[in-house]
């Protein structure tokens, strides 16, 4: 305590115990000393203006305390109001730059200074690089045919999205190759969507590519050119099965082979599936196997059927 604060007790202690009455005696005002307050009453007084003394007197030199450095959190790839709320509970401040920052309309996180786990002062400042690219908005699929395990993996994993193998080596994870895909490249599909894709434990033989050919008049005008293990006419796609297709003419399990009359390009498929028996089709794909021969824009394209 202050010796300001010990002077001011003191004279209160001496006004209590000395302090001035007016009587009235005989009619006439007097002023006289009154006796001594009662104990209890005098302690509880002393003890509250000793109490408002001591919290009023400013702290000494040197007796304010520090608060201890935290430690900079891990803020990549968090979003905006993840941000906010953790560096509050942090007691720390931001900066932000990048698309999006000066209009605080950004996403996420993509990079920090200090990095993580780094001490900093508290309500010290650091600095977010951010974007304004929705990390959970739509994805391209990307192109997988091909690809090795390794490639695949990685190449969905930077699209952030998931697949789900078939066929030889898919049940033990030791498959090599990526021979068609359930959904193709480029198309537009919702963050994390899975897709399958068809596998092999080797990466076929390549099919010959053949001159391009003109589409035959009989079936250009609606008809089928029959032949010995072949047929020509036109193929169309479907949402099925990367690696199956369907006819009308063929048993199941038949493997088949494919030829763009106008690219010479050329695929295989198995069949599975039925289609019915109308005008000039011979074969429907699958929109992975469609998108191999031609856009599936396209819808219709001339091809020879092979088996």
């Amino acid at each position: 305590m202050s010796c300001s604060s010990g002077a001011a007790l003191l004279a209160l202690w001496r006004g209590i115990h000395q302090s001035s009455a007016v009587l009235a005696e005989d009619g006439h005002l007097s002023a006289t000393r009154r006796g001594p307050w009662r104990p209890r009453l005098f302690r509880t007084t002393l003890a509250v203006v000793a109490t408002t003394l001591v919290l009023m007197a400013p702290p000494a030199v040197g007796a304010a305390g520090r608060h201890a450095p935290v430690r900079m959190p891990d803020l990549i790839g968090r979003h905006r109001v993840d941000v906010y709320r953790i560096m509050r509970n942090n007691g720390l401040y931001f900066i932000t730059e990048g698309p999006g920052s000066n209009i605080d309309r950004w996403y996420e996180v993509t990079a920090q200074s200090p990095r993580p786990g780094t001490e900093i002062a508290w309500h010290g400042e650091a600095r977010l690089t951010v974007t304004n690219v929705n990390p959970r908005g739509p994805r391209a699929v990307p192109r997988l045919i091909d690809l090795t395990h390794a490639e695949a993996l990685l190449a969905m994993r930077q699209a952030q999205l998931y697949f789900l193998p078939v066929g030889p080596g898919s049940a033990n994870g030791t498959w090599k190759v990526v021979l068609s895909q359930s959904v193709a490249p480029g198309t537009k599909v919702a963050w994390h969507a899975e897709i399958t894709v068809r596998v092999a434990m080797s990466k076929p033989a390549p099919i010959k590519a053949v001159a391009p050919v003109a589409t035959p008049p009989a079936v250009a005008a609606g008809g089928v050119i029959n032949g010995t293990g072949y047929k020509i006419g036109v193929a169309t796609w479907y949402n099925y099965i990367p690696g199956r297709c369907a006819t009308w003419y063929l048993p199941k399990g038949t493997r088949i082979t494919i030829r763009d009359l106008a690219t010479g390009q050329a695929i295989t498929c198995v069949i599975s599936d039925r289609e019915s028996h109308e005008g000039n089709h011979v074969v429907d794909l699958s929109e992975t196997q469609f998108s191999q021969l031609a856009p599936l824009w396209k819808g219709v394209i001339s091809v020879k059927v092979t088996w």
